[in-house]
């Protein structure tokens, strides 16, 4: 039924017939009351099926969310628990019994119940062990998690069939490596059921009825890894819809939905946890569309009722208070009229002691209260104005004061500028050189420092890159501190090795910021190169910051790591620091090229997916552009960073020394 036509119909009859005031009040009453409660019935059927679809989809959106997430921490942990279990010397020892690798191995299966069994594989293959005594000296088939380990991936996942118990099961793979030389020792392996997976995913439901939704876990080319469809067989069967998910699999957003002809899927992404990048695995929650609004239909045939009894004791109810209220209302209406054009000094002589009398009156008192507002309004409009003046001139002082703050900023640049030495000065010593030097605010909390030192016959060049703790104004003031204790240390103290040159700047900076008094976490992370320019033999220590090195004729990079500390926050005395400190002596060549860097860089976010630039990428870089000259170098340095970050902020100070001896 169109109810604004009937709305209309009535109020054209009475219009057309002639009858009394009070029927003509009576009939539009009812009228208007017909009229809201029709509309009133379409506009909240309309906000209900808006806000039940919000809650389903919010809803089934967040626990996929948090399934997909559990998903994804439940794979961490437990590659992370197989990285721990392949450090023990068990693994590493080469004349180790399989009696012995065999009760380890079941000792580790006795500490997590999760685990269906563990096994222990040689570099060929070859299952050493096993904590269930199966298969042991067969040679597993090189399918499943043998093809993902490389190189430079030690630890993986996947799900396929056991060979030796016929299940269908979850691999968590790690290699074991040697403490000292790093060549893989073997691969050690824990097994878990697929149907483990469903204790910690757990049922999706939807509403107080527990409608449960069917939960899929698909791998990147759809294969279904686990499912609760019965029809379903896992790791033959192919998501039927799969082809949708693709389209929407590389969205932006962490869940996506799709709507078929009769379902709604829910599609969650994998993308890793922490520093595991996932195994690109897809969640899929699909519900059927009758089933997921079936609440819905049950909520709008009450709704119709409700309404529907409202609307009668509208009726009823418009009636008696058109009865009471509307012929004495009428009487008042040219009083009203005079008051709604803005004669607040109308005069009301109605004085009856009936209802319009007290409508009357309390006409004339509103009428008195308007004007004292309307007074009081005035003395408020002129203090806000006053207050309007005052804030305009608070503004100005603090426009006036950040101005100030400003200005000492600046002059605190030109400070840090001040100490930092010319590349002009490293120019005259080496074949060719560049600084790469970008803070992220106007002062930086970065680096660098070069000289030339003479000490006997020998004359050394010193090079030395720093990160220090925090950027701005606090990154600053350490990187003055760090500059000033390098100088006096090299110049006035006569410290040549590199590594008592960084144990005495530790000592320094801890007697300089009271760390025996409290819990200061202020330091720097540095790496230092000293060359012996005559013979070009150079030794390098760091903390935090490696050197990476290009021979001449090559673009390979080496890198020469440096252990993970803070200048300034290394336990011991001045000499337990030096002896924790590493020490590489390089002898260099003509045409050599060595390269120093802070880890802003690295750590800059940006590109497509917003990720960041990372070391690999920033190594790669390097040997790129290594056989360029210097001053090309940094052009493509600085192209290279712009290009990364391009309107993404800053996220740290940024420094890049390169040397070409």
């Amino acid at each position: 039924m169109d109810f604004f036509k009937v709305h209309l119909f009535l109020l054209k009859w009475i219009k057309a017939i002639s009858m009394n005031i009070y029927a003509k009040l009576t009939l539009l009453c009812v009228s208007l009351v017909f009229f809201t409660s029709s509309v009133l019935y379409f506009f909240v059927n309309r906000e209900l099926e808006r806000t039940f679809s919000e809650e389903l989809l919010s809803n089934v959106t967040k626990q996929s969310e948090q399934t997909i997430s559990n998903i994804e921490r439940f794979v961490y942990s437990r590659l992370n628990e197989l990285k721990i279990a392949a450090t023990d010397p068990y693994f590493r020892q080469d004349n180790i019994s399989q009696a012995d690798l065999t009760r380890k191995l079941q000792e580790l299966e006795s500490l997590n119940d999760l685990y269906a069994s563990f096994s222990f594989f040689n570099n060929d293959r070859l299952r050493i062990a096993d904590s269930k005594s199966l298969s042991v000296g067969k040679t597993h088939s090189l399918s499943t998690y043998w093809t993902k380990i490389s190189p430079t991936i030690d630890a993986v996942v996947d799900v396929d069939r056991s060979e030796s118990t016929e299940l269908n099961v979850m691999n968590f793979a790690t290699v074991v490596k040697d403490p000292e030389t790093r060549e893989p020792k073997g691969v050690l392996v824990g097994s878990i059921l697929v149907d483990e997976l469903y204790k910690f995913m757990g049922d999706i439901s939807l509403g107080e009825n527990e409608r449960q939704l069917s939960v899929t876990l698909l791998d990147e080319g759809g294969i279904i890894l686990y499912t609760q469809d019965e029809s379903k067989t896992v790791l033959q069967d192919k998501f039927a819809d799969f082809d949708l998910i693709q389209k929407v699999k590389n969205a932006s957003a962490r869940v996506e939905r799709i709507e078929t002809e009769d379902q709604f899927l829910f599609v969650a992404k994998e993308q890793g946890y922490l520093n595991n990048v996932g195994n690109d695995w897809t969640l899929v929650v699909s519900i059927g569309k009758e089933e997921a609004l079936l609440p819905l239909a049950e909520i709008q045939k009450k709704l119709l009722w409700v309404i529907l009894l409202a609307l009668g004791a509208s009726i009823i109810l418009a009636l008696i208070v058109a009865n009471i209220f509307v012929r004495p209302i009428v009487k008042l209406s040219k009083i009203a009229e005079d008051l709604g054009k803005g004669n607040l000094s109308a005069e009301i002589k109605i004085t009856s002691n009936d209802e319009v009398g007290k409508l009357a009156s309390q006409l004339s008192n509103a009428s008195q209260v308007l004007i004292r507002r309307l007074d009081e309004q005035k003395k408020l409009n002129d203090k806000l104005e006053h207050q309007k003046n005052e804030m305009v001139a608070q503004k100005q002082l603090l426009e006036q004061a950040n101005r100030q703050v400003s200005d000492s900023i600046i002059y605190a640049q030109r400070i840090q500028r001040s100490i930092l030495p010319e590349i002009t000065v490293l120019s005259k010593l080496v074949k060719d050189a560049f600084v790469f030097y970008e803070p992220k605010d106007v002062v930086s909390g970065d680096f660098y420092w070069f000289e030339r030192v003479r000490q006997g016959r020998n004359e050394y060049l010193i090079i030395a890159c720093a990160d220090c703790t925090g950027h701005g104004v606090p990154g600053a003031i350490m990187s003055i501190m760090g500059s000033n204790q390098l100088t006096n240390i090299v110049y006035y103290q006569n410290y040549i090795d590199p590594n008592k040159i960084l144990a005495r700047l530790d000592k320094v900076i801890k007697f300089e910021l009271k760390r025996d008094e409290n819990q200061n976490q202020d330091g720097l992370e540095i790496g230092i190169c000293i060359i012996n320019l005559d013979d070009l033999k150079m030794e390098f220590a760091g903390a935090g910051i490696p050197l990476y090195l290009i021979k001449k004729g090559t673009n390979e990079l080496i890198t020469y790591k440096s252990p993970k500390f803070m200048i300034g926050g290394i336990e011991g005395d001045e000499k337990e620091v030096a002896g924790k400190l590493n020490k590489e002596e390089v002898q260099l060549e003509e045409g050599d090229k060595i390269y120093l860097s802070s880890d802003g860089f690295q750590d800059q976010f940006g590109g497509e997916h917003d990720k960041k630039f990372l070391s690999k990428n920033f190594k790669k870089l390097i040997e790129d552009i290594s056989e360029k000259p210097m001053s090309d170098q940094i052009k493509d340095l600085e192209n290279a960073f712009r290009s990364w970050k391009k309107n993404t902020p800053q996220t740290d100070d940024v420094v890049v020394i390169g040397v070409e001896v």
